[in-house]
């Protein structure tokens, strides 16, 4: 293992599932925000705390790679790059590690948890390949999540020109899954564009529409001065649509109150009610005795106490 060759200058292959939605771990406002940083301060790597799990992966990779190329036959190992591969000016990619094949059929094989991710699980290994090696405490799958692996994987092919490619990935520590992959034209041709789009945004600190609330709120920084705006058709939509939503919620949450009130003063002294195919529980927790803490807060002797709301579950 060599360790970061790509800058945080420029979108990379490990990068694209954050820019492309697929990343539950970052956004793609994260990334953006991250690049354009870098470009103004001059700066190629930040330091990221990554935990020991990552840790682990980095020193396990090699050890990793070493078993997929075995388990597969493989040939020409490689697991050391000291410059990252190339898309144009857009796409930049560091390999964990590569290798060579000579018309090597595989099929989907699970007694060897081998995964030839093809509509027919079988490929043709033929020429040089890309292996991308990951470590996870998640329970194994047949089908990787996508920000484990495949978008990287047709980012790192894309880069490289390799028309295949595996991920291996060892789960929990013990099992070690292989998953094969051909060169996709048309998810290639999505990254491209995505990526043409995120050099484009940081280039014109042009942000994407915002994941969250939160973020929304994040982005706009302090108070600006006021401005004012005059919805299009779409938007007045859906200013109309949330108006009356709130509103629905209003009237629902009022219904809601009341219909809890009548089943309260219905259950009287009972705390579970059977209602054929509903179980309704009015909660009640034991309260501690407290002494006086000062004369506004006087002593709290033990008591029961009942729930304000009520738990309605389905049997």
């Amino acid at each position: 293992m060599v360790g970061k060759v790509t800058t945080i200058q420029k979108m990379s292959a490990s990068r694209l599932p954050n820019i492309m939605g697929f990343s539950p771990w970052a956004t793609p406002n994260d990334e953006l925000n991250q690049t354009i940083k870098a470009r103004k301060e001059g700066v190629h790597h930040y330091e990221i705390q990554v935990g020991e799990a990552a840790d682990w992966g980095n020193d396990l990779e090699d050890i990793i790679l070493t078993r997929a190329a075995e388990r597969l036959g493989l040939s020409d190992l490689r697991l050391e790059y000291t410059e990252p591969y190339l898309y144009k000016d857009i796409l930049q990619a560091s390999l964990d590690g590569g290798a060579k094949a000579q018309n090597l059929v595989v099929n989907t094989d699970p007694a060897a948890n081998i995964y030839v991710m093809t509509h027919d699980g079988t490929i043709t290994l033929d020429g040089p390949g890309v292996l991308e090696a990951k470590l996870t405490r998640a329970a194994p799958s047949d089908t990787p999540a996508p920000y484990r692996g495949p978008i990287q994987l047709q980012g790192q092919m894309l880069c490289t020109g390799a028309q295949w490619g595996v991920i291996a990935t060892l789960y929990q520590g013990v099992e070690l899954y292989l998953y094969l992959y051909k060169a996709d034209t048309e998810m290639q041709q999505k990254i491209v564009m995505a990526c043409s789009d995120f050099e484009r945004r940081v280039r014109d600190e042009d942000w994407y529409p915002a994941m969250s609330a939160t973020e929304a709120a994040d982005m706009k920084g302090d108070a600006p001065e006021d401005v004012e705006i005059d919805a299009d058709d779409e938007l007045q939509e859906k200013i109309d649509r949330l108006a009356h939503l709130r509103t629905e919620l209003k009237a629902y949450q009022a219904l809601v109150d009341d219909l809890q009130l009548d089943i309260m003063n219905g259950m009287g002294e009972a705390n579970v009610c059977n209602a054929g195919r509903y179980r309704v529980t009015w909660p009640v927790r034991r309260i501690k005795a407290k002494p006086a803490q000062t004369k506004e807060i006087p002593a709290v002797e033990e008591h029961w106490a009942r729930a304000k709301t009520l738990k309605v579950e389905e049997l």
